[in-house]
Parts: structure tokens; C-alpha cells; sequence
């Protein structure tokens, strides 16, 4: 961090007199395609996905929901399908994340420029539960929000 007349800038960009949130996870996310066996591997889509911990921000200062998931639609893939919705269950399962406390953005290829928040409804079936994904556009708070990560 750097300190300033401002303020401190951190090295994620956001400047402020308190501790910025922290991205757990910078990376790419790969849905792969089944090839037949000894075939070049393919990816049918890719987001770049970031995960921030906006606890980590200020402890003090509890938030609705503690992450932001972002993905961003990579050029290329042969599916239309979000990431929530082929991905979600994995990308939560790797940073045990609970879906009720994740604000999860994405955009869509076919959509350029616009962000859409995903709403999750829980599902029982048997013992085991599944979450359906219907999206909305991003409210003017949570597109602040993600801004220094876009």
C-alpha cells in the first residue's frame, strides 16, 4: 500500500482510509467439452472469475452478502450458459462459499457492456439440494461495488 494525501492506495486500485477488500481468487474458469478420447482437449466456454472478500474490507462494517463473484464472459465457447449456472456449485465448493451470502455478477457475450445479478431459488430434491438462476440487471449500488474490479 502506498500512502497519499488522499488516503492509502492499495494495490487492487480502490483508494480510502480503511482496508480494501481482498480477491481471493484472480483466475480462469474452464467448462470443458467431451472429446472423444486422444483428441485435442477444447474448452466449450471460459470466464475469468474473480472472488473478493468485502469482509475483509472492515470487519466493523457487516455487509449483506460478505462476497462478490464476478465473472466475465473469455471470447470463443460453443454454449450459451452463464457461469452461475454451469460452474456456480464448483467455484462455491472451492472457496466454501455459501450461495445465500454471494452477490454473483456476470455478462453475457450476446449483451456487451451490461452486468446481470444472479438471483438463486433453492430446490429440494430427495437429500439433496440445487439452486435455479434467474438473472437481473445490476442495481446502480452493486455496480459501484464491483467498478475498481471490472
Amino acid at each position: 500500500m502506498v500512502q497519499t494525501a488522499q488516503g492509502v492506495i492499495s494495490p487492487i486500485g480502490r483508494t480510502g482510509n480503511q482496508k480494501d477488500a481482498m480477491i481471493v481468487f484472480d483466475g480462469t474458469y474452464m467448462l470443458e467439452r467431451k472429446e472423444d478420447p486422444g483428441a485435442t482437449p477444447a474448452h466449450a466456454c471460459a470466464w475469468r472469475v474473480k472472488v473478493i472478500d468485502l469482509s475483509s474490507a472492515d470487519p466493523s462494517h457487516p455487509h449483506i452478502r460478505s462476497h462478490i463473484v464476478l465473472a466475465l464472459r473469455k471470447e470463443g465457447g460453443i454454449f450459451k450458459t452463464s457461469c452461475a449456472e454451469s460452474l456456480g456449485k464448483r467455484i462455491c465448493a472451492d472457496f466454501d462459499l455459501q450461495v445465500e451470502d454471494v452477490l454473483w455478477i456476470e455478462t453475457f457475450p450476446d449483451l456487451p457492456g451490461e452486468l446481470y445479478a444472479a438471483v438463486f431459488t433453492a430446490k429440494y430434491h430427495e437429500a439433496d439440494m440445487h439452486y435455479s438462476v434467474a438473472w437481473r440487471p445490476v442495481l446502480d449500488n452493486e455496480r459501484a461495488a464491483v467498478a475498481p474490479w471490472i
